[in-house]
C-alpha cells in the first residue's frame, strides 16, 4: 500500500511504471538494482526503483530493493532522506524525488557548514539503527541549493538487529565505520595529511579499506609499468 499518493493512484502508477519497464522509456539512471525511472506528472515528481535482468542476478537486485525498502521505514522521522512512498506490487520502489546535485558536480556554497550537517545527518542515521555503507560512492550523496546533504540509495545499507545477533552487530559496526571513513574522504578529498584534529576520531580505516587500497594501488603500479 502506498501513502501520501493523493490524486494519483496506486492502478495509475502500476500501469506507468510496467509501460516504462516495457518500452525503457522514462529512465532516470541506473544503479546497483536496476534501472531508475522518473514519474512526472499530475504535480507529482517520483523515483521508481525496478530490478533489471534474469535468473540469480534479478533476484538478487530484487532482494536489495526490498531491504532498501525496510531501511526506509526505519528512516520515516530522518530528515535529508528521501520519503519513501512503499514497495509498489512487491517490486517497485517508489520514492519522492530529491532535486539535488550528486557531490562529484556539486558545487557547495560553505564546505564547513555542508559537512557538519552531513556527519550529523549519518550520526541521525546511526541512531535510527541504520547504516548506510556506501557513502564514498559520490552519487549517493545529493546537494540541494550547494548547502544542504541528502543521502540516498541505501541498497546496501544494514540494519542494526534487536537482541542477540553477533554477525549482524558486527557488520553494522563494520558499516558505522565505513560512513565515517567516507565523511573524511569526501571532507578532504581523499587528501588525509590536511584532516583536522578534531576529525581524527571519526576515521579508522577497517581492514577490508586497507586491503581495497592496496590492491587499487597496487593495480595502477602495474598499470604504469605496462
Amino acid at each position: 500500500m502506498l501513502k501520501g499518493m493523493d490524486n494519483l493512484t496506486e492502478r495509475e502508477l502500476l500501469h506507468w511504471i510496467r509501460e516504462s519497464v516495457k518500452t525503457r522509456s522514462n529512465i532516470f539512471s541506473r544503479g546497483y538494482q536496476g534501472h531508475v525511472y522518473l514519474y512526472d506528472a499530475k504535480g507529482k515528481r517520483l523515483i521508481l526503483k525496478a530490478p533489471t535482468g534474469r535468473g540469480l542476478a534479478r533476484l538478487i537486485r530484487l532482494a536489495m530493493l526490498r531491504n532498501e525498502y525496510r531501511v526506509y521505514s526505519r528512516l520515516s522521522e530522518v530528515r535529508a532522506v528521501p520519503r519513501c512512498y512503499g514497495l509498489l506490487d512487491g517490486r517497485y520502489l517508489v520514492l519522492e524525488f530529491i532535486d539535488g546535485v550528486p557531490i562529484r558536480r556539486a558545487r557547495i556554497t560553505d564546505r564547513d557548514v555542508f559537512f557538519e550537517a552531513l556527519l550529523n545527518l549519518i550520526k541521525e542515521l546511526h541512531r535510527a539503527g541504520v547504516a548506510h555503507t556506501d557513502l564514498k560512492k559520490k552519487d549517493n550523496l545529493l546537494v540541494v541549493e550547494g548547502r544542504t546533504p541528502y543521502v540516498i540509495d541505501f541498497g546496501v545499507g544494514i540494519i542494526r538487529k534487536p537482541g542477540f545477533a553477533p554477525l549482524n552487530r558486527y557488520l553494522y559496526n563494520l558499516a558505522r565505520k565505513f560512513d565515517f571513513n567516507a565523511w573524511v574522504k569526501l571532507k578532504y578529498d581523499g587528501k588525509y595529511e590536511n584532516m583536522a584534529d578534531e576529525d581524527r576520531a571519526y576515521f579508522n580505516r577497517t581492514v577490508v579499506e586497507k586491503v581495497s587500497r592496496w590492491i587499487k594501488d597496487t593495480y595502477l603500479r602495474v598499470k604504469e609499468i605496462f
